[in-house]
């Protein structure tokens, strides 16, 4: 993508948190409960890094991260990588982009659909790294639910196991519901890990967040080891 975009020289920034940006719209959120919405010429762009490991992070809570990025006073996203680049003599450099904001316009496209790819690559992306996700509320101080939890585990006698644990429960969800259990404090799904179990993941996790009443840009993506 193009860094023409209107950083000023002088411009002062601040880390912000980032929902899934979808439907071309993202949300952002300061430190001191400050949050926005916003469009971007580039949201496409943000649309397809997210979730693939290759944005910098914050710390949600020890071993927990998510993702963020730097907000100007001039309307511009400054995203970086996570991982410094070597260059000449020893020196490194952090690779990053600016995207312009504008004031949020009504989503455009299938923004379940968007919603449903973007899980779909921050699950295969945590497969690969041997990290969890975990779909919650955005902002610093989220509350611990609603929540809904992929990871592999390894299992006592079968192998890695993909699991999926939510709460609160998702009855009303035609896929979770002969599956509840009544008085559990979250509810799971569990498969012997395989191409086929990972991918219907995304599926899974719709079906449970969709339920909590909340907008997609009210959600945070969180990575963490256990």
């Amino acid at each position: 993508m193009s860094d023409d975009t209107p950083l000023q020289v002088g411009a002062t920034a601040r880390p912000v948190q980032l929902s899934p940006c979808v439907g071309g719209v993202v949300r952002t959120w300061t430190d001191d409960g400050t949050t926005g919405v916003w469009s971007s010429p580039q949201a496409t762009w943000l649309a397809d890094v997210q979730g693939t490991g290759w944005i910098g992070r914050t710390q949600r809570e020890e071993r927990r991260y998510r993702e963020a990025a730097l907000l100007s006073d001039d309307g511009a996203l400054v995203v970086r990588g996570r991982y410094p680049l070597a260059g000449q003599g020893g020196t490194t450099s952090m690779e990053a982009s600016v995207l312009a904001l504008e004031p949020a316009r009504a989503p455009t496209g299938d923004v379940m659909a968007d919603l449903r790819a973007l899980l779909a690559r921050a699950v295969r992306h945590c497969v690969a790294s041997g990290e969890f996700l975990v779909v919650e509320r955005g902002g610093w101080d989220a509350p611990q639910e609603p929540f809904c939890l992929f990871a592999l585990v390894e299992g006592p006698r079968e192998g890695r196991v993909s699991v999926v644990e939510t709460a609160p429960d998702p009855t009303e969800s035609p896929i979770w519901a002969p599956h509840v259990v009544p008085g559990r404090p979250s509810q799971t799904l569990s498969a012997p890990a395989s191409d086929r179990t990972v991918d219907v993941v995304p599926v899974l996790v719709l079906e449970a967040i969709t339920r909590w009443g909340l907008q997609p840009w009210d959600l945070a993506l969180t990575f963490g080891q256990r």
